[in-house]
């Protein structure tokens, strides 16, 4: 989906909230335009006086800017979505009635439509732009979706005017209270509701929605690498990704496990998370790589596998020096070949961290890995039976 932003009077793209939902949008690899409108300079235009004209900022300008700059980076049938703070809403009417522009939906925020400021400057500079006379049938049919947010403490915007923008385009409003103008005079650097409208307009994959997650959290307990497709996180974590990606899984998931692990719950809810996926969806495998032979007399694993035939996890035993040679770390999961989730270990088996990553050719060659595993593994039904069968075999 691609998103414009649009700054107000005297604004830019580095202002208020607009850089964070930029950032935040742009990790679940959407595509963001932060467009800089010709504005005017505050201090040389106050100074000028108030019976001055403005000679940047003014609808001819803006307007002859977006056809130049912004329209041709707007493709034809693909999704858009306009954000717009302050003067930002009313030109996005303009911009979407001129060029007959069709959105999937339209943030408003503080918007109006004739706003007489108490301020000169802000008045001097917006006048071009006030209109009351759309064709409102047109821009409900061209802005099908949309949602206006105000303030009931907004110094320059009456809050009658955003009501009124609201109703004319049969907008959502959602009434923000005691937030000024919604912007940086009132510390709103970043503005979670503004982001969340947005994701729910966005059919995002299991990775994409877990970066959402923690960015809901304002997590700082993950690091993004150089690729913007990898994090990292801490092994403190782990439980708290494997709940998120089992409740939200779709269609499929495949996971391994050492026979050797250290001390773990098999009735954790991590692992009872996993079991009403498996219910649900039906198809979720669980691989025990098999390190020695005595692991399988473990009473926790054997309570852990007999847990999950039962929970509808299909179970299967591989030893792993029959694999090992093939991939790297063996401790992985894919989960809706969204993203691949691999488990790095000290010299003294404790979990060093874990990385998820959602790179194609990545999740391509941890697949080859998994059909080699899942070839030379055995089918586990009845604990007892089957197990016996393949230490035997073994």
């Amino acid at each position: 989906m691609k998103f414009v932003i649009f700054h107000g009077s005297f604004g830019s793209p580095e202002g208020n909230w607009f850089p964070q939902l930029k950032e935040k949008l742009e990790l679940l690899g959407q595509t963001v335009i932060v467009p800089q409108f010709p504005t005017e300079d505050w201090d040389s235009f106050t100074k000028a006086g108030p019976n001055t004209t403005a000679k940047k900022q003014n609808l001819e300008n803006w307007l002859k800017f977006f056809q130049e700059k912004i329209l041709p980076q707007v493709k034809n049938g693909e999704k858009l979505c306009f954000i717009g703070h302050s003067l930002g809403p009313l030109f996005i009417l303009h911009v979407v009635e001129r060029f007959n522009l069709k959105l999937d939906c339209a943030i408003f925020v503080s918007p109006f439509f004739v706003n007489p400021a108490k301020v000169w400057q802000y008045d001097l500079v917006n006048t071009s732009f006030y209109k009351t006379d759309f064709d409102y049938e047109k821009l409900k049919r061209l802005i099908p979706a949309s949602y206006v947010l105000y303030s009931d403490s907004d110094p320059y915007v009456n809050k009658n005017q955003s009501m009124l923008f609201a109703k004319s385009l049969d907008s959502s409003s959602i009434l923000v209270r005691n937030a000024g103008h919604m912007n940086s005079e009132v510390n709103l650097n970043e503005f979670p509701l503004v982001f969340d409208l947005c994701t729910t307009r966005l059919d995002l994959n299991l990775y994409q929605k877990y970066l959402a997650h923690l960015s809901d959290k304002h997590s700082s307990d993950y690091v993004r690498s150089r690729y913007k497709m990898t994090i990292h996180m801490s092994p403190a974590d782990v439980d708290s990704e494997g709940m998120f990606h089992f409740k939200n899984l779709k269609n499929y998931g495949f996971a391994t496990f050492l026979s050797g692990s250290k001390k773990w719950n098999p009735h954790s809810p991590y692992y009872y998370e996993g079991r009403v996926a498996a219910k649900r969806i039906g198809d979720i495998s669980r691989i025990f790589l098999v390190e020695k032979l005595s692991d399988l007399k473990r009473a926790v694993l054997l309570e852990q596998i007999a847990e999950d035939i039962k929970g509808g996890i299909k179970v299967y035993l591989c030893m792993l020096n029959q694999v090992k040679k093939y991939g790297q770390e063996p401790d992985f999961g894919i989960w809706d070949y969204d993203y691949l989730c691999t488990i790095y270990y000290d010299k003294n088996r404790n979990m060093k961290e874990f990385v998820l990553d959602s790179r194609k050719p990545v999740i391509e060659k941890a697949k080859k890995w998994r059909n080699i595993i899942l070839k030379k593994a055995t089918r586990i039904f009845n604990t007892k039976k089957d197990i016996g069968a393949f230490i035997k075999k073994h």
